[in-house]
């Protein structure tokens, strides 16, 4: 059995694009159906001003939007090792011996991921000097990204 060469970083890029716009719209979903649990009916008030949201709203909107993105990469995660983006673009995540990763691997990918890309891409461009083309996602989640051959 012939191993998978590890996925090259443009097709991590233009998966996490694609995958990016799949989750602003999932969070504008989430979004309406949160402020309309919280009562926020309505983006104006009497006055005409834009409605302001109390710091446990914030708190509860940005706790559904993480929780939705987690779920989302999660869900595909462990269970075909890819999401949208990554089926487009041929490349998949999994344990080095081919299994799923768990759900606990991916809560650490998707918690490093975010500095990874932040720092100025610092934790993605690792990857390029790495004798296994690993990021730091993938280290710390003890996982790989590998392209999908046909």
């Amino acid at each position: 059995m012939t191993q998978a060469p590890p996925a090259p970083l443009w097709r991590r890029i233009a998966a996490m694009l694609y995958d990016s716009f799949l989750v602003f719209a999932i969070w504008i979903i989430v979004g309406f159906i949160v402020l309309y649990a919280l009562g926020v009916n309505s983006a104006q008030n009497a006055s005409g001003e834009l409605a302001q949201l109390t710091p446990l709203q914030n708190n509860v909107l940005f706790a559904s939007m993480m929780l939705s993105a987690f779920l989302f990469f999660g869900f595909f995660w462990t269970h075909s090792g890819q999401t949208l983006g990554m089926q487009a673009w041929r490349i998949k995540v999994q344990n080095p011996d081919g299994s799923a990763i768990s759900w606990l691997q991916a809560l650490l990918r998707c918690c490093t991921a975010p500095f990874a890309l932040l720092a100025l891409g610092l934790g993605y461009l690792c990857m390029l000097v790495d004798p296994q083309k690993r990021t730091v996602p993938d280290r710390i989640s003890r996982s790989q990204v590998i392209r999908v051959l046909l």
